[in-house]
């Protein structure tokens, strides 16, 4: 009896087509899709206090003073001052876009780049190069009017350099991102646990908190009051209402409770309803929880973790919707964080493709064009919100199942399996 035919050998993606895959297909997002959806490209938009930000900052005021007071970390407000234009609204605003536009596609070629690096064999690389600029498309105009995108980017260079091992420039990449938006803080830990015992801590830790704390120096030298007030604004912010943990109300409203309403704070609409105030103070709580659940998997998973490269990707994920999911405050732009994550996570995942997907179809949805109905509570965009946020706490599930599943140890290579248990899909 003859050997069976080998199996064909799979080519090597190509980087650099990738990489202009994932960004004409973003720019093709960016410059004809979205001028062309069903609501205006600046509806509802931060833009404006970007720009009042530049504008004083250019007519010569101190932020992160008490009389200049700034909710966002220094690296954001740097962010604030590159379009320039601040003299003209409208210029500031077309400005604005074209460096977020920019940002997006780099943050597609980065994600691009590392799927050809996780997966030096097949077509998954490409796969992953389609699903970004699928994802821009799905959540829309959002990306390029706030800022998020730039810790997006952060993001994807940050799973680049784990992936590579590349330890004390991710730390350092991490430390920018607390920089710019305090939260990719929760990623630190995952540098520690990939990088082994503590001994290999020093110059990760070293780097991050370089780049942490070198951006908010010299404004603590002139106004401790006033860089603390950039951590005290977000401690103090009620739930807000899109909030997963406020889901019960909206779904109660929805069934004809009426028992919610909405008041204004700390930039953006707080709901008011039975029972806000114990899920805003267990939010905190619950966050610590959500997140640790994910180290704790990480960690019972590590070395299965530092051999496949491919599934580090799941665990910042993980680690970005358990933020999401319990946060108290769940601003739509927060989605623009998972992209990278989801695209890498979503070319050999079915469900978390499908789930994600969904989650930033529903967002889309709702934000911008049905945001004031929401507030009306009106039953089309209730029930919006409440099918994405239970889409999202799913997502959340399934990804902590995908990972808990991991086997504890890498796989055996042998004659018949493939060489890299990344090639293989997780569903």
């Amino acid at each position: 009896m003859s050997d069976p035919s080998p199996t064909p050998e799979r080519h090597a993606p190509n980087p650099w087509l990738a990489m202009v895959t994932a960004s004409f297909l973003t720019l093709l997002v960016i410059g004809v899709l979205f001028p062309n959806l069903w609501y205006g490209m600046h509806d509802i938009t931060d833009l404006p206090v970007y720009w009042g930000y530049a504008e004083r900052i250019a007519s010569g005021e101190a932020p992160f003073t008490p009389a200049f007071q700034v909710e966002y970390p220094p690296l954001a407000v740097a962010l604030f001052r590159i379009p320039g234009h601040t003299s003209s609204e409208s210029l500031y605003g077309i400005w604005f876009n074209i460096l977020m536009s920019a940002i997006t596609v780099a943050t597609g070629a980065v994600t691009a780049y590392t799927a050809c690096r996780l997966w030096p064999k097949g077509g998954r690389a490409y796969v992953a190069s389609v699903l970004f600029p699928v994802g821009v498309a799905l959540i829309g105009t959002i990306v390029i009017n706030r800022y998020d995108v730039a810790v997006a980017l952060l993001i994807a260079v940050f799973i680049l350099c784990i992936t590579q091992r590349w330890y004390t420039a991710a730390a350092f990449v991490i430390g920018m991102g607390f920089a710019l938006k305090i939260t990719p803080l929760a990623l630190l830990p995952l540098v520690l646990l990939l990088a082994g015992p503590p001994r290999r801590w020093a110059w990760p830790l070293v780097a991050f908190g370089a780049a942490a704390v070198a951006p908010f120096l010299p404004y603590v030298l002139k106004s401790w009051d006033g860089v603390w007030h950039v951590f005290q604004y977000h401690l103090e912010r009620p739930l807000q209402i899109e909030s997963v943990l406020g889901t019960p109300q909206l779904l109660g409203q929805l069934l004809g409770a009426d028992w919610a309403s909405w008041a204004w704070s700390h930039g953006s609409h707080s709901l008011v309803a039975p029972g806000v105030g114990l899920a805003a103070d267990m939010s905190g709580g619950l966050t610590l929880l959500a997140v640790a659940a994910v180290y704790l998997f990480a960690w019972l998973r590590r070395e299965r973790l530092r051999a496949t490269p491919a599934d580090q990707a799941l665990v910042v994920l993980a680690l970005l919707l358990a933020l999401m999911t319990f946060g108290k405050v769940l601003s739509p732009q927060y989605f623009i964080w998972i992209l990278p994550a989801w695209g890498l996570v979503a070319a050999r995942d079915r469900w978390v493709a499908v789930l994600g997907g969904l989650t930033l179809a529903l967002t889309h949805a709702e934000f911008p064009a049905l945001y004031w109905n929401l507030l009306d509570m009106q039953p089309a965009p209730l029930a919006i919100v409440v099918a994405r946020n239970i889409l999202l706490l799913a997502t959340y599930v399934v990804a902590l199942w995908r990972l808990w599943r991991l086997p504890g140890r890498p796989a055996e290579p042998s004659a018949t399996a493939p060489a890299r248990w990344a090639d293989q899909p997780l569903s």
